[in-house]
Order: structure tokens, then sequence, then C-alpha cells
């Protein structure tokens, strides 16, 4: 199967080649930009973006420092390059808590539908990209399938745009290490660009560290008229995993926040994708592009915060094919696009020792393998959107996104409440149930409208600026592992897909500052969650209100500052009993500030030199759903300096959190104890480097 699928991209970007024009009786047309679906800054919606230039002097090394550059976004760090991510949401965990973003690199998937994994960021290369775009809130037309609370695009480098040859080695605290390399080679019709970086690093924490490598090649064409681009991206992660410290503010104590309670606990990953795309224009100015590809990914990890402690090895290959259409009809624009794709996906599990604890945990979690299964799936889909012009200020779009969605589930292993030798578990049955065979199917329908005014001629602050009206909806598929992993009693997980309506009124401007000022209100249905029996259902309701503003002011030469901020109520929308809590109607959501902000002071003297101080605040939030616990957040302070000498060499100088702060990256409250990922103290990051270009 995998090797079948491995050839769909080449034999589909082939075909679309020789329909695209050549350039025999035809004009010469304007080169485009080859991306997928692109999330464009400009679009009248709440997309943020950080280019090359306001990347580098964050400097990543974990995929935290640079969301918290982003309003309405929040990304926490837990052990080595894990996380969880949250978007106009709370920290979104367990069942439920994956599949509610998209993650793209260069506008396509890097997932097929329910086989996320809440940590797809370690997946894609933020470093050596050469810019992030997050759009907060439904994906809409074009992203609503995943696209629940927002959309994150990753854009590697262009080798035409970027034709840079450059080396670099990297060493920092914790044993920090780094080594990389940029070659290219352009033509007049064609340019390679291969990008590598290893990282080797250590940890505060005993026993905590990770080795983490990628590789990207980037082949861009032109191919007749139409340009061309084929990416192929690998990565692999190795990491020795440290778990939750717990104590009442643990991270605190200076001996406590080193400890690791898991040092036998581990991950190791691994991620490739093969995408070929082409864009061109026809005669009357429509624009067509295609993007056919190829993903396979593998994970092996111990489930340590489990009893017993299970293996769990799981991964997916999928191939499919986007095809978008715009076309200009006089004052109207016409959009429509087209999805397919199959994948193929497993999941295993074993216990290979017995569980600690109570004779209960110990016989309801008998060695051997839990679960066993395939899941093989099949995702059909499209949208189609109109725009009207009226005159030069007004416009309105309107259009909807439309998806079906099957997984065909085969269990290797007898169907039940049983162990891997089909017999009952002892203390009425094993706390694992696996479902019978099964064929699910979900279907589902996004509309959107949209209505932009401009304000070209305006004074004052909305100069230059624009404001707009948004209504979307976004909806998630229930993922695999809600269907059929289920806890102990529960034979079907009969569940709906989740949707999430959203309005959202924003203004924007360049006038005295780049500004953007967003007010949002969204409800979300059919949350899935595991209810106070263990079985995971879809009746959860939650809602939010809040606003966003992004401020980008030039002071002088040379001297830009940045601030950028979130005010937003997460609230429970229904009630329900819990194991060891209740949902109350109009409580808090656990893991949701109510305050997010970040600043920074960028100074660039001449091309030499670049200077950056940085701040970024999380402000208080609750520990659980009760609203009796909560964390009171933190303020960290970072710094940067780099120099490039015009002879090509560059020295770098990153420092984290300045004050030394003791912090939790994340804090909750569970099974009794307060529990906390410690942040790192003050750190510092020295690069030495070499690129051909300054």
């Amino acid at each position: 199967m995998s090797h079948t699928l491995a050839w769909i991209p080449l034999a589909l970007a082939a075909s679309a080649a020789s329909a695209a024009p050549t350039p025999e009786g035809t004009d010469e047309l304007e080169p485009l930009e080859v991306t997928g679906r692109d999330l464009r800054a400009e679009d009248p919606r709440a997309v943020a973006e950080l280019d090359r230039e306001r990347l580098a002097p964050i400097a990543v090394t974990h995929p935290s420092e640079l969301f918290a550059r982003i309003p309405g976004a929040w990304v926490t760090r837990g052990s080595g390059q894990e996380h969880l991510t949250a978007i106009r949401s709370p920290l979104l965990t367990g069942a439920g808590g994956c599949g509610a973003l998209l993650y793209l690199e260069a506008g396509v998937p890097i997932r097929p539908p329910g086989f996320c994994n809440v940590n797809n960021l370690f997946e894609v290369d933020l470093a050596l990209a050469s810019g992030v775009r997050v759009q907060r809130g439904p994906g809409g037309l074009g992203h609503a399938s995943g696209g629940l609370h927002g959309v994150i695009d990753v854009r590697p480098r262009d080798p035409w745009l970027d034709p840079v040859d450059a080396a670099w080695i990297e060493y920092g605290s914790d044993d920090y290490r780094e080594i990389g390399a940029r070659l290219t080679g352009t033509g007049e019709r064609a340019a390679l660009g291969i990008d590598a970086r290893y990282t080797r690093a250590g940890s505060f924490r005993v026993d905590e560290g990770y080795e983490h490598g990628f590789l990207a090649a980037h082949h861009r064409f032109r191919l007749g008229e139409a340009d061309g681009s084929t990416l192929l991206s690998l990565v692999q992660l190795d990491q020795d995993t440290a778990g939750f410290i717990t104590g009442f503010e643990a991270y605190r104590d200076a001996q406590r926040r080193d400890d690791n309670d898991n040092p036998e606990a581990f991950r190791r990953a691994s991620a490739a994708r093969l995408v070929s795309r082409l864009a061109w224009l026809d005669r009357d100015g429509g624009e067509h592009r295609l993007a056919a590809f190829a993903r396979r990914s593998r994970m092996n990890f111990l489930q340590h915060f489990l009893p017993g402690k299970p293996l769990e090895k799981n991964g997916q290959v999928s191939a499919g094919v986007q095809y978008d259409r715009t076309r200009p009809l006089g004052d109207w624009t016409l959009e429509w696009g087209l999805d397919a794709e199959v994948f193929d996906g497993f999941l295993f599990e074993v216990q290979e020792q017995p569980a600690e604890g109570s004779p209960f945990l110990v016989a309801t979690r008998p060695v051997g393998v839990h679960y066993d299964y395939d899941v093989f799936g099949l995702r059909a889909g499209g949208y189609l959107a109109v725009a009207r012009a009226f005159g030069e200020r007004w416009t309105v779009r309107a259009g909807v996104h439309a998806d079906r969605i099957r997984y065909d589930y085969e269990t290797a292993l007898a169907p039940g409440n049983l162990d891997d030798r089909g017999e009952p578990c002892g203390f009425g049955g094993c706390l694992f149930t696996r479902p019978a065979d099964r064929t699910d199917t979900f279907n589902e329908f996004a509309p959107e409208f949209t209505v932009t005014r401009r304000f070209d001629r305006a004074r004052g602050p909305l100069r230059d600026g624009r404001a707009w009206l948004r209504l979307a909806r976004g909806y998630r598929a229930p993922q695999a592992t809600e269907l059929y992993r289920l806890q102990r009693g529960q034979q079907v997980a009969d569940l709906d897909s989740e949707t999430l309506d959203a309005i959202e009124l924003g203004a924007s401007g360049r006038a005295w500052a780049d500004w953007q000022v967003i007010g949002f209100a969204q409800r979300k249905r059919n949350f899935i969650f595991r209810d106070g029996e263990g079985f995971n259902v879809s009746e959860g309701r939650t809602r939010a209100l809040g606003v966003e503003f992004d401020v980008e002011k030039r002071l002088a030469p040379g001297l830009v500052a940045g601030l950028r901020g979130t005010w937003a109520r997460h609230r429970w929308d229904f009630d329900r009993e819990l194991r060891g809590e209740a949902i109350v109607t109009g409580n808090t959501i656990a893991s949701a500030p109510e305050r997010l902000a970040s600043a920074d002071l960028t100074w660039r003297p001449d091309p030499r030199w670049s200077l950056q101080l940085a701040a970024e605040s999380t402000g208080r939030y609750y520990l659980d759903e009760a609203n009796s616990r909560r964390y009171g957040g933190h303020l960290l302070v970072h710094g940067f300096a780099g120099y490039r000498d015009p002879s090509g060499w560059s020295v770098e100088v990153k420092l984290r959190n300045l004050g030394g702060e003791r912090y939790a990256e994340r804090a909750d409250f569970a099974f009794g104890n307060y529990r906390y990922f410690p942040g790192p103290g003050r750190s510092v990051f020295v690069q030495l480097g070499w690129r051909d270009r300054p």
C-alpha cells in the first residue's frame, strides 16, 4: 500500500504539467508563488504572520518561543520538544484535545484526518522556515476540516527568492548543541534548495534530553507557463522524556524542579512528506493551483502517565490531491476547490510489566496487548465561494465548504472488554474495550460570509485600512483514538463531529503604525470528552468571548516596537459530572488564561547589527473545572544580539528568561495533585555562522 501511495503525487504532477499551458502561441504570464491553500495576511480575517525578519531574533528552539509573538495563541512547553497548543481556546488535552487545529506545510496538511498528534509542531521545521502564518478562529473555505480553532501554515525557504548557502554551529545552556547548513543551486528555469539541521540537547532536569533532525529539499521550476515546486521534508525525534513534578508550587523548589519521576519515559518519532505543486494563469487571468502529496509518520512512546506504563506504537501513510481555481468575472470572483485523499493508519499498545498499585489496577491492566487495530480512510470534499465588489470600497464574499470522511476500522484482537487471550479481567473487567469491526462516516458543511470595507482615503488611524465582519463555521471529525480506543464498559463510541460557530469583527490599518484589533465570539457544540463513567461522548458545549490586538510601530530609523495581546473568557455551556469533579455552566474552563501579552523592541542601527529585548506575559488561570485552584501566571524577559560581518561571518547570542524567573510552563490539578512542567531558568545560546549573502 505505502509503495503505491508514494507514486501518486509524481504521477498527478506529471499529468497536470502536460495539461498546463505551454509557451507556444501564448504571452508571457506573471509568475506565481507556488503554495497550497495559502493563508494570506491581507485577507479579511485574523491572520498573523511572522516572516523571516521577525523570526530571526526569536531564534526558535521550541515552538512556545515563537507562538508567544502571535495574539490569541498559547503554546506550552512539555518535556523536550513536547507541547500543547491553544488558539482562541483553552489548552486542549485528553479526549477531544487533538485535531482541533489544522497544521499545514506550504498550504498542505501534514497529516490526514483522524490521526492527529497534540505535539504536531515537532514535525515541521520552525527554525528554518521562511515564515509562519497563523489564522485564529475557524479555518473556513479550503481549511474547514480540522481547522476548528485555527490554522497554522509553515512556509519553507524558496530557493529562487532566497538562494543562500550557509552553515552554522550553536551551543547553549543545558548541553544544547546544533549544527546546520543550507545549500542552493539555481538555473534559468529551476532552483534547488537543501536545508538541514541536527540538534542535540540536554536539560536542567534529570534524565531528560532529545535529538531532533530535519532535512528539506525544495525544487522550484518553470514548466511551460506554469510555476512548479516539489518539496521533500524529513524529520526524526529521539527523546528521553520527563513527566510532571507534583506538589503545590513545586516549580519554585530549587531541588524538586530538577527532578524526573519518570526516567524510563521516551518518545521516538519520524515523519516524511512529499508534495508536488503547479500553479498557472489562464488567458482570462484565472488562477489554477494543483498539489499532490504523500505522507508517512511513525511514533513509539512509553505512556508513563498510565498504570502499567504501556508502550504505544502508531503511524499512518496517506496520499491525496488538492485543486483550486479562481476566476474573475467583472465585479464578481468565483472560487472553488476540490480535495481527495486516502489514508491507512494503525495503533498498537502493549504492556510488558504488571501494573504497580492496588489489586484492582494489577487485575484490570493486564500484561499483554491492549489494542491492535488498523483504520483505512477516505476523505473527499471541496468548497465554492463567490465574491462581489461594490464600488471601490465594499466587498462581500460567501461560500460553503463540505467534507465527507469515512473510517473503516478493523481490530486484530477479539473485540470486547477482554485481555489479548480473549479472557475477562478480574474486578469486573479490563480498563480498556475494543470495539468490533465497523465503518463510520461523517458529512459536514461549513458556511462562511464576510463583508469588507476599505478606507483607502480615510484620515486618522483607519487611513489605508479596512474593517470586516466575518461569520464562519469550523468542524472536526472524531479522531480514530476517540472512536476505537475505548475505556471499560463502552462498546461503541457514537460520536458526532465537533462544530464551532464564530462571529468576528475586525479592523486594521497602516497609517501611524501597522495595527489590527479584532473582537470575536464563538460557540462550540458536540465537544468530545470523557464523562464520569469513563465513556467518550460528544455532548459538551462551550462559549468564548474575546479581543485581540497587534501593533507594530517604527519609532525611529532602525528602531521598531511591537505589542500584542489577548483578553478572552472561555466558559462551559453545559452541566455534567466527571470523575472527581463537575462541569458547571458559566464556570471558566481550566487552562484558559484570560490574558496573554508580549512586547518587543528591535533595533537595527545598520545592516550588520540586530538587537532585541522582548517580554512575554501569561496571565493566571484555573487548574480545575470547579475554579477553586489557580496558577498565578508569570512574566519572562528575553534578549537577542546578532552581528553579521560583510565577509559573511556572523555571531548571534540569545538569552532566555533574563530574570531567572521560576515558573511553570504548564500547570494543572489532577488525581489529587498539583502538577507542573517547570520552566527552564536563565539560558544562553551562542551561534557562529557563515553565509554567502549578507
